[in-house]
């Protein structure tokens, strides 16, 4: 590993989190060790003062019983059998002679004490080791001490000591080591990332983010980003498409315009001439004005600019107010229209947009079928939302022509003959999309069925 990839690991938040863990763990353990440490300490004190303390009242009630002699010649055989483990005893008469015992003599104390023998030469089996002892003055004055080595103490304090710094360097040590690992596995994905990000950078908008499927939170990020750049590429293609249709499908009414103008001021030979020119011109770039203009609400309303004017809103009133608005148009076009409205149902987003999806599919079905084709607006309420229906039972679209016929400018070549300029199932499709609704077109046989459904939760 080069020691550039190894500073980069050790920099990274993945490196940084395991230590970071690791070193509140160690204070926590610090903080149970002091608890343990001092807990147990505490707990063998008080074990072994209990024993000292028991075995000297047992003593005292042989002294009690036997005397002083008596009670000599219990220790006696308890330090010679050791019945009772490693225990040291101190029998001193009342003028502070040493009657019997395994300890040298001192001053008499009564209840517990910590001490250290002091042995001039120490014998074999007394060393220097620190005691706890439980002293008592006998009633005739005489003195007993009954002591523990408190090795056992000191060794049991090592021991936890020991097991913390144990188990604490252990954890950091896996921390690092962990760390690494994440470390290192972290930084080959973010390598991923801005590899495809240069990708894109350098022009190929169809480099995706490859996701592992392990479900994590940069699993989740890497989704989010794919999302993103299929947005994005699917608005670069789009921004494409646009220019290259202007490019195609305006230049005829742009080149009719010219002429017209040009036909004006070399034939043109009265003012009626003129005005009748200039007239057929203005017309043309009205014309013009408003594919420029439903070009640009497309883009807004792709682009998702609209959202800002969403609110809740009744659809079924919405609908049922198109229906009446547009049943004597049809009439009048010898179209006739059937409507069937399910109520309450309500959704959010732009009523003035979904208000002119609707109409444009009205419009779109009355310019571009027969007299005497018969309509039907249909909204039906469902579990999940509710379910729009545009239908005709005219000639209808061939299947292959589907998917095209939402494409900006397309025109299906009977429609040619027709007004339009090819972008009102585009904006339909754009605002079906804005409110997230899917769009599908059926052959009704005979005709077309127009579909919305809604893709989410936002019809209720």
């Amino acid at each position: 590993m080069s020691s550039g990839r190894l500073i980069r690991i050790l920099r990274s938040a993945s490196f940084r989190l395991p230590l970071l863990y690791a070193v509140l763990f160690i204070l926590s353990a610090g903080a149970l060790f002091v608890t343990v440490y001092w807990t147990a300490t505490a707990a063998m004190q008080s074990d072994m003062s209990a024993v000292l303390r028991s075995e000297a009242y047992q003593l005292a009630e042989v002294h009690r019983r036997s005397g002083l002699s008596g009670l000599a010649d219990q220790i006696t055989r308890r330090i010679n059998f050791r019945t009772r483990g490693p225990i040291f005893y101190l029998l001193q008469a009342p003028n502070r002679r040493v009657v019997v015992g395994n300890l040298p003599g001192m001053p008499p104390v009564e209840g517990s004490i910590d001490f250290i023998p002091q042995r001039e030469a120490p014998e074999a089996d007394i060393d220097r080791s620190k005691l706890m002892g439980f002293g008592l003055t006998l009633p005739d004055g005489s003195f007993l001490l009954v002591a523990q080595d408190s090795t056992r103490l000191t060794d049991m304090q090592h021991a936890i000591v020991r097991a913390f710094f144990w188990s604490s360097g252990l954890a950091l040590l896996l921390a690092i080591a962990g760390g690494a690992v994440l470390g290192a596995n972290f930084l080959r994905r973010i390598d991923t990332i801005t590899r495809t990000s240069r990708a894109i950078m350098e022009g190929d908008l169809s480099a995706r983010i490859p996701v592992r499927g392990t479900h994590d939170e940069i699993d989740q990020l890497v989704s989010s980003l794919n999302a993103m750049l299929a947005r994005i590429q699917q608005l670069m293609d789009g921004l494409r498409q646009v220019s290259s249709d202007i490019a195609h499908d305006l230049r005829t009414p742009l080149g009719r315009l010219r002429q017209q103008l040009e036909d004006a001021r070399e034939r043109a030979t009265s003012t009626a001439d003129y005005e009748a020119a200039t007239d057929a011109a203005i017309e043309e770039a009205d014309s013009l004005l408003e594919t420029f203009s439903a070009l640009l609400r497309i883009a807004q309303v792709e682009a998702g600019a609209q959202k800002s004017g969403f609110a809740d809103f009744d659809l079924s009133d919405l609908l049922s107010s198109l229906g009446e608005t547009y049943t004597p148009v049809a009439e009048d076009a010898e179209h006739p229209l059937e409507v069937q409205i399910d109520s309450g149902v309500r959704l959010i987003g732009d009523r003035q947009l979904f208000a002119q999806l609707v109409s444009n599919l009205l419009e779109n079905a009355l310019r571009h079928t027969p007299a005497g084709t018969k309509l039907s607006l249909r909204l039906r309420k469902q579990e999940t939302g509710f379910e729009l229906e545009v239908a005709d039972n005219g000639p209808g679209i061939p299947t292959i022509e589907h998917d095209k016929v939402f494409d900006r400018f397309y025109r299906l070549d009977r429609s040619r003959s027709t007004s339009g300029s090819g972008l009102g199932l585009a904006m339909v499709k754009a605002i079906a999309g804005l409110h997230g609704l899917t769009i599908r077109l059926e052959d009704a046989r005979p005709g077309l069925r127009v579909v919305l459904q809604t893709a989410n939760q936002t019809a209720r």
